[in-house]
């Protein structure tokens, strides 16, 4: 039984009421004194749009991001701040308006849609927190259209991958691979059950749009400096994990910040069936998409993991939903020391090794080994708990 729609309002009430808490609570980043922030480059897209700057000096890839930035010069206050969180704001309610949709499509309890909305809320790099700390982002988009992505594929309206597959594009060009991903799924999946189920011609036809939105973008918003691509930063990721093998353990703990142990429960439910179920695969592979980006495509891990959330935390969510009431509320309590609740997060430009301890991907080894023991012998236990809780 679906739930009911009055529950989507109280869950975009709380979205407002945390994202002007958080206004008051958190101090955003000083940019000018945190120069390795992506905002700064963010920045420089919003002022070649408002005609502050006349050339566009914008290094790769964040010279290809222009829709948030683009939006925000309509709005052109004065106050880049403010233009900023105005845009976020607004995605930010869309994002938890498109997850309550997928979430109630696919059956799931009020508790678990309690549950997922206070670690989309709360968590300290999710939807509200982070970007109230970096208003100057692109991100929050990405909650929003990944998750419109996954309902769309569900309905089984790819007609309308034809504008969200180049509009996410102009967001975040990660999109090409999530198309690229669809596709392949899709013509397997086909081959497979003979159902067709998915509609090749029109998600290659949104996958095309997307390749030339990008090169349209990229050949009129030209790099500072040429000669990179995203090949080339996935292979620089790539052997900087093989030279570095603790990158790997850092890699596990900033899943772990991000998902907590509920992931690697996950991981552990997933393998006890191995049933072919369409539902199940698409929310899998997104999902090991997003991870895998996590070391690949950036040095931001934690962020960039937590981004897979309409995949990664809807995956959770359908392998543990029969997962009971008292065994979620313990895996909730558990978790809560990962978001982090009761700190602001530091501000790097005057709390550098302080900031970066937040982070495994940056923080000190005996650090990391702490996150990640922590949740693997919570996901351990409470993994015993439910095994005998079965077999009574």
């Amino acid at each position: 039984m679906r739930i009911r729609l009055y529950w989507l309002y109280i869950f975009l009430g709380i979205t407002i009421a945390c994202f002007f808490g958080y206004q008051q609570l958190q101090e955003p980043i000083s940019y000018d004194l945190a120069s390795e922030f992506d905002g700064n480059d963010y920045r420089n897209i919003y002022e070649y749009f408002t005609g502050t700057q006349s050339e566009y000096q914008v290094a790769f890839p964040f010279h290809q991001r222009i829709l948030v930035p683009a939006l925000a010069a309509l709005i052109n206050s004065g106050d880049i701040l403010f233009d900023f969180q105005i845009v976020n704001l607004i995605f930010s309610l869309l994002a938890v308006w498109i997850t309550f949709m997928l979430w109630r499509q696919l059956g799931f309890e009020i508790k678990w849609f309690i549950a997922g909305f206070i670690w989309l809320l709360f968590h300290w790099t999710g939807l509200i927190r982070l970007n109230a700390f970096d208003p100057i982002t692109v991100d929050v988009p990405l909650y929003c259209f990944q998750a419109l992505f996954v309902w769309l594929i569900l309905k089984r309206k790819f007609v309308h991958l034809l504008w969200l597959a180049p509009l996410a594009t102009a967001q975040k060009e990660s999109f090409i691979a999530l198309m690229i991903v669809l596709l392949l799924y899709a013509w397997y999946h086909d081959r497979k059950s003979q159902e067709g189920y998915y509609d090749l011609p029109l998600i290659a036809a949104s996958l095309v749009l997307a390749v030339v939105t990008q090169s349209l973008i990229t050949g009129n918003f030209l790099p500072i400096e040429s000669g990179k691509g995203a090949f080339i930063t996935i292979g620089f990721h790539a052997k900087e994990a093989i030279l570095n093998p603790f990158e790997i353990v850092r890699w596990l703990a900033a899943m772990a910040m991000a998902f907590g142990p509920a992931l690697f429960l996950t991981f552990g439910q997933y393998a006890k069936s191995h049933r072919y179920d369409n539902r199940r695969n698409l929310l899998l592979i997104f999902s090991l998409t997003y991870l895998a980006f996590g070391i690949l495509a950036g040095g931001d891990m934690t962020r960039i993991i937590y981004l897979g959330f309409p995949f990664i935390a809807t995956w959770i969510i359908y392998e543990l939903r029969e997962l009971n009431t008292k065994h979620l509320l313990t895996l909730g309590i558990l978790s809560l020391p990962l978001t982090m609740l009761y700190k602001s997060i530091p501000n790097p430009a005057f709390e550098w090794e302080v900031w970066q301890s937040w982070y495994p991907e940056f923080a000190e080894s005996s650090i990391v080994l702490i996150i990640l023991a922590y949740t693997l012998i919570v996901a351990f236990i409470l993994n015993r708990v439910m095994r005998l809780s079965v077999m009574k």
